[in-house]
Formats: structure tokens, C-alpha cells, sequence
């Protein structure tokens, strides 16, 4: 399957706003102010304890609320109706359509979502594992979490994309996997935006 960088981006985004509300749903609501304080400072939301950050979470007018985190996910589906099989785009519309009636079912849908995809080509499921672990890196660095696992997954993405002919981010991957900081970090998220804009 030769997979367009476009829809490469779109996979990988995919892949990092489900992440990212897979771990807000496992940490939802919050109940401890210091634990909240801290993911609120690590990702510049204007919240000052649990509740405040709870209810900010649920404000679909946020722009890092469950609603609108979904709202980019959906965009994502529909920007690659050509690229997943049938059966899967229309699970993943089904889906999508529930948790836009319900946004209870936000969380549950986002986890039937990514094991949809897991089944798609290997194309599609390298760039959506990147895109995974690209989004639990730069929330393992915010807030000083562990991230051993997680350097070895890219290590093996990037090994994968390599041998594809995706080689433009093996330069700035060493620099990262010596060094996992901030500074390396946006290098190499940099990095990997300017491979889906450049013909490969």
C-alpha cells in the first residue's frame, strides 16, 4: 500500500489524539489538587485545582477539553475515508457518531477506535503507533513519567520507517534516544512534520 504523506499525517495525529484522551479518561475526574496542579502547569491549562480542572476538561468550548480532543480525532476519520478498509471506516463513523450523541461514551470509544485501526495495513498501523508514541513521550517528558518503554517502541518505529525509505528522522531520533529532553523532543517532532511535507 503506498500511503501518501498527507494521509501519513493524518494517521499519525490520529494516533496521538486518542492516546491523548485514553490517558485523560484514565485520570478523569481528578481528585487530588496537587496532581491536578501539575498537569495543568506541564500543559499550560488555565486551571488551579481538581475541580477547576475537571470542569475545564468538560467544556467543550476548551480547547483541550474531551469534546474538542474528539472533535479532532473525527476530523482525522473523515480526512482518510480512502485510506481505511470499508468495514473499518464505517465502525470507526459508527463510533464516532455514539460518543457525538453521547460524549459519555468518549472514553470507551476512543479505546474500540485504536483497536480498530491495530487491524488495518502495516502502513497505516506504523504511523498510527508513531503517532501513539510520539503523544505518551511528550506527556512522559511534561511530566517527568517514566519512558523507558516508550523510547524502545519509537526505536523500533523508526528502525521500521527506515527500511520503508522514511529515513529523513534517523539523525534527529539519535539525538533524542542519547538525550529524551524538551529540546530534543520538539527537534524531532519538528523533524517528523517535515517528513510529511517533503516527497519521499
Amino acid at each position: 500500500m503506498i500511503l501518501l504523506n498527507s494521509n501519513a499525517q493524518h494517521i499519525f495525529w490520529l494516533g496521538r489524539y486518542l492516546t491523548r484522551i485514553q490517558y485523560l479518561c484514565s485520570q478523569f475526574p481528578f481528585h487530588n489538587n496537587q496532581d491536578a496542579l501539575e498537569y495543568a502547569h506541564a500543559f499550560c491549562l488555565p486551571a488551579f485545582d481538581a475541580s477547576s480542572l475537571n470542569t475545564l476538561l468538560l467544556d467543550t468550548e476548551q480547547p483541550s477539553s474531551f469534546g474538542q480532543q474528539f472533535q479532532h480525532a473525527k476530523d482525522n476519520v473523515q480526512d482518510l475515508r480512502g485510506v481505511f478498509s470499508a468495514k473499518a471506516y464505517a465502525e470507526l463513523n459508527q463510533l464516532i457518531k455514539n460518543a457525538t450523541e453521547n460524549v459519555s461514551y468518549i472514553c470507551d470509544v476512543a479505546g474500540e477506535c485504536q483497536e480498530i485501526l491495530e487491524a488495518e495495513s502495516e502502513f497505516i498501523f506504523l504511523f498510527f503507533t508513531l503517532g501513539q508514541n510520539i503523544e505518551q513521550l511528550d506527556r512522559q517528558l511534561r511530566l517527568k513519567q517514566d519512558r523507558t518503554m516508550t523510547l524502545e517502541n519509537i526505536d523500533k518505529t523508526v528502525d521500521l520507517l527506515n527500511q520503508m525509505g522514511w529515513d529523513r528522522l534517523d539523525s534527529a531520533w539519535q539525538q533524542l534516544k542519547l538525550k529524551p529532553d524538551s529540546m530534543n523532543f520538539y527537534q524531532f517532532s519538528d523533524h517528523i512534520q517535515n517528513l510529511f511535507e517533503v516527497d519521499v
